[in-house]
């Protein structure tokens, strides 16, 4: 079969560039499809969870604009403090900039990359993968989806089931130079003030960007608590450079993430925490994880590719469940976990450990020691009442 790359990456986010990256460094050549142009711009906060460093073979410092050793906490505007670490809790960077950046590392390992190419249609067959875009045809044994979370891939396969919908609402704003240089170094974060919702403000290098996090179905209520939020923050905002919103998918539960000679990454496969929205760290990881395999399958080390779904259930989806029971238990019990997070520096250390990756969600139930068999049922009911919480709120606002 004639063919124009080992393997077609569709989508040249943190996912598809990492698996392009390392492909190429194994000797296996790679082809992404691009619908952008790039640098493109992204809804994201862009947070890095110090986590992430490890995951990169290479230096990111020329695309982080600041690093976080502080978090201001708030319930519903009200009962403001700050957490400090002296160890960075995390980065902040913007997507254009880290997109094109690692864009630029898989071009430089030997990938071949073509903008404003959207894929239209995708097959498969006993000898590869047949991708159509709307400027021609492209041929390869194998195919990663990382196109996002309207993945046209995960679509066309039947890999996009088990998805819960959640909405960002996002603006990158300047405010004076004063409250940049004043709080470059702080990440604000208030919960509590609608049901299952919370909002942050990340800083960057010359302005600050300002998000709404939530349940899809609660979208509407978003704009209000947006406008509430900046009111309530104390940044005044000079100017709002850009204000849109993006959907979240969040896995619920392990499935199947391969189909045949396709993989799905990132967004495509549903791995958002459903606890902070963060999705980069997953992307990369799963990016990651689809080059290893595709390695050992283009090597004949295996015979299918029934183990990147393996490895995706065993290394990322025991954090997302985790992360699901988590925020069930957050926003049911706001003010009671925002008083821990304040008055308790057991809670405090154990938030930064799990942001600088020392700890994960899935190590939360040990905290409890002989009482740990009853995690799972009051998950289960914080479940419950989460989602009853949420109704309420629509029936009344």
């Amino acid at each position: 079969m004639d063919r124009d790359a080992d393997v077609i990456i569709s989508g040249a986010g943190p996912a598809g560039t990492m698996a392009a990256y390392h492909l190429q460094k194994s000797g296996f050549s790679t082809l992404i499809l691009e619908k952008s142009t790039f640098p493109r711009y992204k809804v994201c906060g862009a947070g890095l969870t110090h986590k992430i460093l490890s995951l990169f073979p290479f230096d990111i410092n020329p695309v982080i604009h600041t690093t976080v050793h502080s978090f201001r906490f708030s319930s519903g505007f009200a009962d403001v403090f700050t957490r400090s670490s002296e160890l960075p809790l995390m980065y902040c960077t913007m997507r254009d900039e880290l997109d094109a950046y690692l864009l630029d590392k898989a071009l430089e390992a030997g990938a071949r990359v073509m903008t404003s190419e959207k894929v239209s249609s995708v097959e498969q067959d006993s000898d590869g993968i047949h991708v159509r875009t709307g400027k021609g045809e492209y041929r390869a044994l194998y195919l990663i989806g990382a196109d996002g979370a309207s993945s046209l891939v995960a679509r066309t396969f039947g890999l996009n089931k088990h998805i819960e919908w959640g909405m960002a609402w996002e603006a990158e704003v300047r405010s004076t130079t004063e409250m940049i240089d004043r709080y470059k170094d702080t990440v604000f974060l208030d919960w509590g003030s609608f049901p299952g919702g919370y909002a942050w403000i990340f800083p960057k290098k010359d302005h600050f960007s300002i998000g709404i996090g939530g349940p899809a179905h609660m979208a509407r209520r978003m704009p209000g608590y947006y406008a509430d939020f900046i009111a309530g923050c104390g940044i005044p905002v000079v100017e709002t450079i850009s204000n849109r919103s993006h959907p979240l998918p969040v896995r619920t539960r392990a499935a199947t993430f391969h189909s045949g000679r396709v993989l799905v990454t990132g967004d495509a496969a549903g791995l958002t925490d459903a606890l902070t929205g963060e999705g980069i760290y997953w992307a990369v990881k799963s990016g990651i994880i689809a080059s290893d395999v595709l390695k050992d399958r283009m090597e004949g080390k295996i015979s299918d590719l029934a183990a990147f779904s393996l490895r995706i259930n065993a290394e990322i989806i025991p954090e997302m469940m985790e992360a699901v029971n988590i925020s069930a238990l957050f926003n049911t019990l706001p003010l009671k976990i925002h008083h821990w997070v304040r008055n308790s520096d057991r809670v405090w250390k154990a938030f930064g450990k799990v942001l600088r990756g020392e700890r994960s969600f899935a190590d939360v139930p040990l905290a409890f020691g002989k009482w740990r068999f009853l995690w799972k049922p009051v998950c289960l009911l914080a479940s419950v009442i989460s989602k009853q919480k949420e109704k309420q709120f629509m029936r009344h606002a």
